[in-house]
C-alpha cells in the first residue's frame, strides 16, 4: 500500500520525498510508467498496492442462492417442509395427553371433479398457514385432507364422457355399415342402450378416484402439509357406514320424515336442490303480468260496504312473475291488516287492489278512476273468486298471509301451494293440498284440467309460460304485462339455469325442532372470523324449517327406505336402517342398486308384516351436503383413536377450526352443525363440530370481475407456480403463490392478475435478498461464543432489536387473529424501512471493513442473528420453502441441530429488548436524516456535484443548547456520521469551512424538538480506497481506522 510504502521509505529521503510529491497530487501512474518516471522507485509495485486492500475486506459469503433452485426445491426443500415435517409431527404423542396440545383443522372436502382453480389454492393455503403456525406454537396438528366424491357434478361428467364415446362409436359403426360390414344389430343395440344405476356408479367412482388423485398431487405442489397418504373420501365404505349411522340417529330423534311439498327443482338435471345449491342471478329477465280473477261471491261485510249490484264486473287484481303457475292457483292471499280499495274503468271493470299501491297501478292505465271505497283485508276472507283458466264452477278462497306486503304488486298474492314455500304453508293451515302438474323436466303434465290440455308437454320456463300469457289475453284476464322485468332469481349452481319450485314427495330433516338450540350454541360457543359470519349463519338457520335431503340420482349414498310395490308406501323404521347399514358394510354400496337381487336380505330378521318380494328399494340418494356434513365423524374417530374423545366431549367441540368460502354459511358450516346437533342427545351437553369458523371471499380478476374461460381472465395455480407468458405472469413458485394468498385481505373477495403478482414477485425477491444478506454476514459468527451482551451494544443495535421485538409481537398477534395480510405488511415495512434503508445500509461499513472480531462487528452480528431467528419464525408458516432453505444454510447454533424451524417452535424476542425510548429517539434522528437527504439528493441528482453522500460533511447548528433537539443530537453525536451515511458529522462547530459547494437548510424543525440549521459541504479529506469514506489524510493511502484494522489482521 502507498501509505505503508511511505512509512517504509522514511529512511531513504530522496525516494520518500518523490513518493510524497506524487501522492499529494493524487496522480498514480501504472507501475511501468512510474518506474520510467523515477528509476529510484522502480522496486515499488503501485498496481499491487492499489488493489491490496480488497483481500482485507470481509465480503458476505453464503451458499444461499440469489434465486430459488427448482431442482433443490423438488428434491429436498419441499419434502422437508411438507411430507417429512408432517410425518414427524403425526408420530409424536400429544404432550401430556392433553387435548389443549392438539390442534385440529377439519378440511371441508372439495368436489373430486375437474382441475383445481385459484380459489382452491386460496382455501388450502390459508388452512396450511393456520396449521403451520399451530405447529410452530408447539402443538401436534391433525389435518386430514378430504374429498366430496358423490353427487350430480361427478355423475354428469361421467355421462358426458360416455356420451361422447358413444357418439364416436355410433359414427364409426355407421361408416362400417355403409362399407358393407355386418354391424346393424350392434349399431341398433348401441343406439338403444341405457346405462344401469350400477354402470353409472362404477364409472362415477372411477372418475372420482382418478380426479382425487390428480387434485391431491396439485395441492401438494402448493406446499400443503397434511396426511395426503390417508385422506378421507365420502365414497369410502367406512365413511358411508358412519353417514348411515348418523341418518339412523336423526331418524331415532324424530327428525326424518317424508312429505309432498314444494322444493327447489333443477329441470336440466331432474333433481331436487338444497338452498345451498342455488345461485342468484340479479339480472334475470322474467315476463310478468297483472291478472284479473273475477269475484264469484262477496262476504257479508264486503257486500254491505260495496252495495248490491253496483260492481257487476268486480275482480281481484294480482301480479305474478311466474304466469305459468296460474294453472296451479288454489287461493289468493291478502293481509288482513291492510286497507284495500276499488279502482274502475270501462275496459277492465272494477278492480280490488291495496290502497297503498293504487297510485302505482293507476300509472299503468291512467283511465282508471278511484271509487273512494276502502275496506280491510279481513273483509275479503269470506269472499270467493273464480279462475277462468280452469273448468267452470270452480271457486277459490281468499286467505290471510303474513307474507303479503304492500311495497310492490297489488297487495293480493296469487297462491299456488305446489309452487311456493309461503303458498304451501298458508294452504297447509287451511287444509289445501299442494298441486303441481309439472314433471321432473319442467314440463306440464296430463294432471292439467281439460281446459289446458293443449299445454301438456310444454316447458313451463319456455313456451308454456308464453302460451299462458296468450291464454290470459284471450280470456281477457290480463290487465297488463311486462316482458322485460329484471330481478333476482335462483339458478341451479351446476347447470347455471333458472330453477322452478315444484311439489314432489321428498325426504326432509325437520330443522324447526333443533334450530333454537343450534342457534343458541352458535351465539354462545362459536367464534367467527370475520365476526359478521355469525349473524349470517344464524340467519340462515333461523329462516329454515326443513332440509330436503333426497336427490333423484344414482351416484350417492342411498336413503335406506323400502317401498311397497303396489302402493308406493314407504317402509322405514329403526330395524330397517340398521339392517341396510349392515348389508352395505358387508357388501358395499353397489349392492343397494343391484336389480332383481334377494330382497329378504334388506329386511330385519324379525320382519313378519308381509313378503319382502312385495317391496322395492328406494332410488333416492342423500344430498351431498349430508355427505360432507357427516364428515365430523372423521374427527371424532381420530380423537377416539388418540384416547382424547372424552376431553373433546367435555370441552364441547371436536375440531378447532373449519375454514371455507363465505358461501358455506349456506352449505357445509350449516350441514355439519345440523347433522351433529340432530344426532346428539339434546338432554346432554351438545358437542359441536367446531369451535371457530373462518371464512374467505372469492377470487376475482384485477378488474373485480368473476373469472371465466369465455372472458379469458382465468388464472390457475399452475400459472403462478410456473409462470404464464401469455398472461404476463412471472414464475413465482410455491412461496410466490403462498405470499399472494397471505398478502390478500381474504375476508372479502380477492383479486389476482399480472400486476398484483408482479408486486408479489418483487416482495419475494426483497425477502430472499434480506435472508442472503443475513446469512452472508453471519458466515464467520458463532452465536454461542461470539455474541455480545445487550449492555455492550450501541444504541442503533438496541433500537433495531426493539423494532425486531415489535415485529415478533405484532406478527404473533396477527397469526392468532388470522390476519396474514398485516404480517406481510409488517414484514415488508421491517425489511424495507428498518433493515434495508437503515440498519443494513449503516452497518455494511462495519461488517465489511472493521476487524473481523471487533466489538462493533460482533455486536452487529449478534443483532443480525436475532433478526434471522425472528424472520425465520415469522415467515415460515407463510413461506415454508424459502425458510427451509434458509434453515439448511444456517449455522448449528441457530438450528440447534433440528431439521426444521417448526421443530424449534416460535422464536420469542426478549421483553427486555423493547425500548420505546430509543424508538422515539431514532424516529427524531431519522427525521433529521430525511431533511439532510433532501439536500444531498439535490447535490447528487440535480446539480451532479456529489456522487455519493460519503463525500460530504454535515454541519448541524442548534442555537438553543438547552433544547431537547440539542440534547438528543449530543447524545448520539458519536454515531451520527454512520447513521447519516456521511464521512463526518459536526454539531455546533466553530465555523463552517469554505468548500466547493454548500447546501443549506436554514431552519429545519425536527419532530417538535426544536429548530436547527443544516449545512452539507464537501469533505476536505480524501477517499479511503478500502472503506470508501472520505476520511483519509493527504499523503496516506488509507484512513486511520483502515490502517489500524489492516495492521492487526
Amino acid at each position: 500500500m502507498l501509505a505503508t510504502a511511505c512509512r517504509s521509505l522514511r529512511s531513504q529521503p530522496r525516494r520518500y520525498l518523490c513518493l510524497r510529491q506524487l501522492i499529494s497530487t493524487r496522480q498514480f501512474p501504472s507501475a511501468r510508467q512510474f518506474s520510467t518516471l523515477n528509476p529510484l522507485l522502480s522496486d515499488i509495485n503501485f498496481e499491487d498496492a492499489e488493489h491490496k486492500y480488497s483481500s482485507t475486506v470481509i465480503l458476505p459469503k453464503s451458499d444461499f442462492g440469489n434465486r430459488s433452485n427448482a431442482k433443490l426445491i423438488e428434491s429436498t426443500l419441499k419434502p422437508q417442509a411438507t411430507s417429512q415435517l408432517y410425518e414427524w409431527n403425526i408420530k409424536r404423542d400429544v404432550k401430556n395427553n392433553d387435548l389443549n396440545n392438539l390442534f385440529i383443522l377439519h378440511d371441508g372436502p372439495p368436489y373430486a371433479n375437474g382441475d383445481l382453480h385459484i380459489g382452491h389454492a386460496l382455501n388450502k393455503i390459508l388452512k396450511d398457514i393456520i396449521i403451520r403456525f399451530q405447529l410452530l406454537e408447539g402443538k401436534k396438528v391433525h389435518y386430514k385432507p378430504g374429498w366430496d366424491c358423490h353427487g350430480l357434478p361427478i355423475e354428469l361428467k361421467t355421462l358426458e364422457k360416455l356420451g361422447k364415446e358413444r357418439k364416436q362409436e355410433i359414427k364409426k359403426l355407421k361408416k362400417q355399415l355403409k362399407e358393407g360390414a355386418d354391424v346393424k344389430d350392434e349399431l341398433e343395440s348401441l343406439e338403444h342402450q341405457r346405462l344401469s344405476s350400477l354402470d353409472i356408479i362404477r364409472l362415477s367412482k372411477q372418475h372420482a378416484l382418478a380426479t382425487q388423485k390428480v387434485q391431491s398431487q396439485s395441492f401438494q405442489e402448493m406446499g400443503i402439509m397434511g396426511d395426503f397418504q390417508h385422506p378421507y373420501l365420502t365414497l369410502h365404505r367406512s365413511f358411508v357406514i358412519n353417514q348411515l349411522k348418523i341418518f339412523k340417529k336423526l331418524f331415532d330423534h324424530g327428525l326424518i320424515h317424508r312429505q309432498e311439498k314444494p322444493v327447489y327443482w333443477g329441470c336440466e338435471n331432474a333433481t331436487a336442490l338444497a338452498e345451498g345449491e342455488l345461485e342468484y342471478n340479479n339480472k334475470h329477465e322474467s315476463k310478468t303480468a297483472y291478472v284479473k280473477f273475477p269475484i264469484s261471491k262477496l262476504g257479508n261485510k264486503l257486500s254491505a260496504t260495496l252495495g248490491s249490484g253496483q260492481f257487476p264486473r268486480l275482480s281481484a287484481l294480482i301480479w305474478t312473475s311466474t304466469p305459468w303457475t296460474l294453472a296451479s292457483n288454489k287461493a289468493i292471499c291478502v293481509n288482513q291488516r291492510y286497507k284495500y280499495t276499488v279502482l274502475t274503468s270501462d275496459e277492465d271493470g272494477q278492480l280490488i287492489v291495496g290502497t297503498e299501491l293504487k297510485d302505482s297501478i293507476k300509472e299503468l292505465k291512467p283511465e282508471l278512476k278511484e271509487t273512494g271505497i276502502e275496506f280491510s283485508g279481513a273483509d275479503l276472507l269470506d269472499c270467493t273468486y273464480t279462475n277462468p283458466l280452469l273448468e267452470e264452477g270452480s271457486e277459490f278462497p281468499f286467505l290471510h298471509g303474513s307474507h303479503v306486503t304492500n311495497i310492490t304488486g297489488t297487495a293480493l298474492v296469487h297462491t299456488a301451494p305446489g309452487h311456493g314455500q309461503d303458498d304451501y304453508l298458508v294452504c297447509l293451515k287451511n287444509g289445501i293440498k299442494p298441486y303441481s302438474p309439472v314433471d321432473h323436466r319442467g314440463r306440464y303434465t296430463s294432471e292439467l284440467p281439460s281446459t289446458l290440455a293443449d299445454f301438456i308437454g310444454l316447458k313451463v320456463l319456455g313456451e308454456g309460460n308464453d302460451k299462458m300469457l296468450e291464454r290470459l289475453k284471450e280470456l281477457q284476464m290480463c290487465f297488463a304485462r311486462n316482458d322485460h322485468y329484471i330481478h333476482s332469481y335462483p339458478y341451479d349452481w351446476r347447470s347455471k339455469k333458472p330453477i322452478i319450485i315444484r311439489a314432489t314427495p321428498q325426504w326432509f330433516i325437520d330443522v324447526s325442532k333443533i334450530k333454537e338450540v343450534t342457534t343458541k350454541a352458535l351465539q354462545e360457543r362459536v367464534h367467527f372470523h370475520p365476526e359478521k359470519g355469525s349473524k349470517r349463519l344464524i340467519s340462515f338457520i333461523n329462516n329454515r324449517n326443513e332440509w330436503c335431503i333426497s336427490r333423484q340420482r344414482s351416484w350417492g349414498v342411498p336413503i335406506p327406505v323400502l317401498y311397497k310395490k303396489d302402493t308406493g308406501e314407504p317402509f322405514l323404521n329403526d330395524e330397517v336402517i340398521q339392517k341396510v347399514t349392515e348389508v352395505i358394510e358387508k357388501e358395499d354400496i353397489d349392492s343397494w342398486f343391484e336389480e332383481n337381487d334377494d330382497m329378504s336380505k334388506w329386511f330385519p330378521d324379525n320382519f313378519t308384516a308381509g313378503n319382502p318380494d312385495d317391496y322395492v328399494k328406494g332410488k333416492d340418494t342423500m344430498d351431498v351436503w349430508f355427505d360432507s356434513g357427516s364428515s365430523w365423524r372423521v374427527i371424532e374417530k381420530y380423537l377416539e383413536e388418540e384416547g382424547l374423545v372424552e376431553q373433546a366431549h367435555h370441552r364441547g367441540y371436536l375440531a378447532d377450526i373449519y375454514l371455507e368460502g363465505s358461501d358455506q354459511h349456506r352449505g357445509w358450516f350449516q350441514s355439519s352443525l345440523l347433522t351433529k346437533v340432530g344426532s346428539s342427545d339434546l338432554d346432554k351437553k351438545i358437542v359441536l363440530p367446531y369451535r371457530t369458523i373462518v371464512t374467505h371471499g372469492f377470487t376475482l380478476d384485477e378488474k373485480g370481475e368473476k373469472m371465466s374461460k369465455s372472458l379469458g381472465n382465468t388464472v390457475l395455480p399452475r400459472d403462478i407456480l410456473n409462470g404464464n407468458k401469455q398472461l404476463k405472469i412471472p414464475s413465482l413458485g410455491i412461496d410466490g403463490l403462498r405470499l399472494w394468498v397471505a398478502q390478500s385481505d381474504y375476508s372479502s373477495d380477492v383479486s389476482v392478475g399480472p400486476t398484483v403478482l408482479k408486486h408479489v414477485g418483487e416482495n419475494l425477491k426483497k425477502i430472499r435478498f434480506t435472508f442472503k444478506f443475513l446469512l452472508g454476514n453471519l458466515n464467520d459468527f458463532n452465536a454461542s461464543t461470539d455474541s455480545v451482551a445487550y449492555e455492550e451494544l450501541d444504541n442503533l443495535d438496541r433500537y433495531v432489536l426493539s423494532e425486531t421485538y415489535n415485529l415478533e409481537r405484532s406478527c404473533l398477534q396477527s397469526y392468532k387473529a388470522f390476519n396474514y395480510s398485516k404480517i406481510v405488511k409488517d414484514v415488508n415495512h421491517f425489511v424495507n424501512s428498518v433493515l434495508s434503508s437503515i440498519y443494513f445500509d449503516v452497518r455494511k461499513d462495519c461488517l465489511y471493513t472493521d476487524h473481523p472480531k471487533s466489538l462493533k462487528r460482533r455486536a452487529t452480528q449478534t443483532v443480525l442473528t436475532e433478526i434471522l431467528r425472528t424472520l425465520e419464525s415469522v415467515l415460515c408458516p407463510i413461506l415454508p420453502i424459502i425458510t427451509q432453505e434458509v434453515w439448511n444454510s444456517s449455522s448449528g447454533d441457530v438450528t440447534q441441530g433440528l431439521a426444521s424451524p417448526f421443530m424449534l417452535q416460535w422464536h420469542t424476542v426478549d421483553n427486555s429488548f423493547h425500548r420505546p425510548d430509543l424508538e422515539q429517539d431514532f424516529k427524531s434522528l431519522f427525521s433529521l436524516r430525511n431533511r439532510i437527504k433532501v439536500l444531498t439528493d439535490t447535490a447528487m441528482r440535480k446539480d451532479k456535484n456529489v456522487r455519493n453522500s460519503l463525500e460530504t460533511v454535515v454541519y448541524v447548528t442548534v442555537n438553543d443548547e438547552q433544547s431537547d433537539l440539542y440534547n438528543l443530537l449530543k447524545k448520539y453525536e458519536q454515531g451520527m456520521d454512520d447513521y447519516l451515511l456521511v464521512s463526518k458529522f459536526v454539531l455546533n462547530g466553530d465555523r463552517i469551512p469554505t468548500a466547493d459547494y454548500n447546501y443549506e437548510d436554514v431552519s429545519a424543525e425536527i419532530d417538535d424538538l426544536g429548530n436547527c440549521k443544516i449545512n452539507v459541504v464537501k469533505s476536505d479529506k480524501l477517499k479511503c480506497p478500502r472503506c470508501w469514506k472520505f476520511t483519509r489524510d493527504e499523503g496516506d493511502e488509507l484512513c486511520d481506522r483502515c490502517n489500524d484494522v489492516v495492521d492487526h489482521l
